[in-house]
């Protein structure tokens, strides 16, 4: 008689291993699978804005079609789950992507870019060296 009671705790035992335990380690595994699945996507468009950025022709420039070139470019070139649209600005000297992902929910995404402006601060670096010398 008593390998009988010893029989009906062990099953309750399992039971609620079942119910509770196990659900809650599935979600887990499917939130951590989710938050990659998003990390990834995010990452491959930040990628993809800063290589478009990174990678202006000089005669895109010279002939102020930087707009132009950017909105040209594919950004959704290795998104595997979701969309995404990438507005693109140039003004000034300093060009933007500005990109939202669309997976389960919408997510912004911005680089941005001074473009020539190097030889400007080069000599304003050397005006403010000139005048700590005196």
């Amino acid at each position: 008689m008593k390998d009988k009671k010893q029989k009906n705790t062990n099953r309750g035992y399992m039971t609620l291993e079942a119910s509770l335990i196990v659900p809650m380690v599935l979600s887990a595994i499917f939130m951590t699978l989710f938050c990659l699945i998003f990390v990834y996507e995010r990452g491959i468009i930040l990628s993809s804005e800063n290589e478009a950025l990174y990678t202006i022709p000089l005669k895109d420039i010279r002939n102020d079609s930087v707009t132009a070139y950017l909105s040209g470019r594919d950004y959704e070139e290795g998104m595997a789950y979701g969309s995404c649209n990438v507005n693109v600005d140039y003004t000034g000297h300093k060009a933007g992507c500005e990109g939202m992902i669309h997976l389960y929910s919408d997510s912004d995404i911005s680089s941005k870019r001074e473009i020539d402006v190097c030889v400007d601060r080069l000599r304003r670096w050397q005006l403010y060296d000139d005048i700590a010398e005196k």
